[in-house]
């Protein structure tokens, strides 16, 4: 079974959407690979903060609900009642130190919210509030940053069977809806990470006034390059880039299997360059 959520509006305090990172194995400390053996395993994280609200439990939200129904349908014969069930949601009131002595209340945007740890191994597809059209999602990675406002889709699914219960929150759908004042600092680590009202902004919501909600140039229906007055065009084919195994999108080298499962479509495939 797997469930769909898409979030209220909350605050992007860790990953992007577009950026991955090669995921490490915590015992040799070397990145882990795909089943070939030589294509490394990339992960692409984002951690959004649910703003609290009456609830003394993020199990008690709508949302949560859902996320918990998940993992006792996954794990029926117990297993989400253990303290070490990986249900990929922080607290961020927290101040129990993680393993490498982090608290999350000690975090920029943490305090006062949930924070939903979504990570899914290809680039998340990332649209601007209102203009959700195939051709309009975004493709500059500068787009969108940590401390913006962002709406998340992702699917949870319970990991059964495996060595560590849990569930995995996979994330395939990122609205920008507002730009938020820049979280700096260091970038938290994915893996230490994972080892352990719609439309509205949250209360105390810090905007950045100077910044202007991005804009994408829609280009024609068809989505090719417009024609020139008195030039003949190719056919459409022609325009095609031939198939490819590989294309590049922001540096990273990603199957067209794997965008296809994240949603993208052949049309939107053919704007990326050939790896």
């Amino acid at each position: 079974m797997t469930t769909q959520i898409t979030t209220q509006v909350g605050r992007l305090v860790g990953g992007h959407p577009m950026i991955g990172h090669p995921v490490i194995d915590e015992v040799t400390k070397q990145p882990k690979m795909q089943k070939d053996g030589v294509t490394p395993l990339i992960s692409f994280y984002v951690g959004i903060a649910i703003a609290k609200g009456t609830e003394t439990d993020w199990k008690q939200t709508e949302w949560g609900q859902k996320i918990v129904a998940e993992g006792q349908a996954g794990w029926p014969n117990g297993e989400y009642n253990s303290p070490t069930f990986a249900w990929k949601v922080t607290d961020g009131d927290s101040a129990i130190p993680n393993k490498k002595g982090h608290k999350p209340c000690d975090k920029e945007g943490y305090p006062g919210h949930w924070i939903i740890n979504a990570s899914n191994g290809f680039p998340i597809k990332t649209y601007n509030r209102g203009q959700y059209e195939a051709h309009q999602v975004i493709q500059r990675k500068e787009a969108i940053k940590r401390g913006d406002y962002i709406r998340l889709g992702f699917d949870v699914v319970a990991n059964n069977p495996a060595v560590s219960p849990g569930v995995y929150i996979n994330p395939f759908m990122v609205e920008l809806y507002q730009a938020g004042i820049e979280i700096l600092g260091a970038e938290r680590d994915a893996n230490e990470v994972f080892g352990q009202d719609a439309g509205a902004l949250p209360p105390g919501a810090m905007i950045d006034t100077n910044v202007q909600q991005p804009q994408v140039p829609a280009p024609g229906a068809t989505g090719l390059p417009q024609p020139t007055p008195g030039v003949q065009q190719p056919a459409p084919e022609i325009l095609t880039p031939p198939p490819a195994a590989n294309r590049l999108y922001n540096g990273q080298v990603v199957s067209e299997d794997q965008l296809r499962t994240s949603g993208w479509n052949d049309q939107q495939i053919a704007t990326l360059p050939v790896a």
